[in-house]
């Protein structure tokens, strides 16, 4: 159910959500019975640029998450064509659990923005977010990341910044240093920041935990003699920097990056030598690792992989995460260069 384009004011937003909710009261009066549960968690605002080549993939993962993470759904799309400048609509998605009568029902915003306006989007939003409940922004607006120095233009994002509990971006594909740098400024304002990035690395932390667990012997000072991590594609991408640092962390050891020939671009091995055995732990499909340990080999399922579920990981963690805070500090600590990058 959804309501007509209307212009992006708060008043007039609200009101199209009162007109929804009223017409789906309506279909409850004539079943006699309540039919509808009007459920909400937090207010996830998800930006997107007009050219967003997969939005459509990110605005189904949108309406996925709302099953787990019940929410009011706020997109905001540059749109060149945006009438007014500024214009909405609205809708209710709602979906029944498996053997319910009852549906379970969620608000969607979608605002359009000509570029020129984003500036005007900060106040907008100030009047439809929800009282009192966390705001998530997930940025896909990859150009942010290149915003670096103090002389850098500003952008409208600044002002839906300012209503975040956290920021979720992906660096994957990014000029990492450049990404690194305006992170590490956010956080300095107060945001809590996720990088889809490191959630990527959940499966890999998770067996490499386990096979040190399995064999303490390895976390022994010295036991560990090197660490070589294969990427493929043209640059070492972040998820690969982001393990080195993990690593980093418990193993006093500079891993070394090695280039893989073949394969999809993205991290792709680990390896840690010690004289007893070899730890491998290698990409061998879109959703399958191989681990070896010595003569013992295992497979993997390289599972959280999709948009729903990297964003479904981030949405449980709405407070700070230690080992992403460690990591990413010991990442730009090493990374972000003196001064400002141009």
């Amino acid at each position: 159910m959804s309501s007509g384009m209307i212009p992006a004011q708060p008043e007039k937003i609200l009101r199209a959500l009162g007109e929804v909710w009223t017409s789906l009261g309506e279909e409850e009066r004539q079943q006699g019975k309540p039919t509808v549960l009007r459920a909400c968690a937090m207010t996830l605002i998800v930006v997107t640029d007009e050219d967003d080549q997969e939005s459509v993939t990110a605005m189904q993962t949108l309406i996925e998450l709302m099953h787990a993470h019940p929410s009011r759904a706020i997109v905001l799309r540059s749109d060149k064509a945006a009438e007014n400048g500024l214009s909405a609509r609205v809708f209710a998605q709602c979906w029944k659990p498996f053997g319910k009568a009852q549906q379970i029902c969620c608000e969607q915003i979608e605002v359009s923005v000509h570029p020129d306006r984003w500036l005007d989007v900060g106040p907008t939003l100030l009047g439809i977010v929800v009282p009192d409940l966390p705001v998530v922004v997930w940025c896909r607006q990859n150009s942010v990341l290149r915003r670096t120095g103090k002389h850098a233009k500003p952008s409208g994002l600044d002002s839906v910044l300012a209503l975040a509990t956290k920021v979720i971006v992906d660096t994957r594909g990014s000029n990492l240093m450049e990404a690194l740098s305006v992170l590490a400024g956010w956080r300095k304002e107060g945001h809590l920041v996720g990088d889809l990035e490191w959630t990527r690395l959940t499966a890999w932390r998770e067996t490499l935990a386990t096979a040190f667990s399995e064999d303490l012997a390895l976390l022994e000072k010295g036991a560990i003699q090197s660490i070589r991590i294969g990427y493929a594609g043209e640059s070492v991408p972040a998820s690969a920097q982001y393990l080195a640092a993990w690593l980093k962390r418990g193993l006093p050891i500079e891993p070394s990056f090695v280039r893989e020939s073949g394969g999809e671009p993205g991290l792709a091995r680990v390896t840690l030598s010690a004289a007893q055995p070899v730890i491998d732990l290698t990409r061998t499909g879109p959703t399958c690792l191989q681990l070896q340990t010595g003569d013992q080999q295992q497979r993997v399922s390289l599972a959280g992989s999709s948009y729903y579920e990297l964003m479904h990981e981030e949405l449980t963690i709405l407070g700070p995460d230690a080992a992403f805070d460690a990591a990413f500090n010991l990442l730009a600590a090493s990374t972000i260069q003196e001064g400002p990058s141009h």
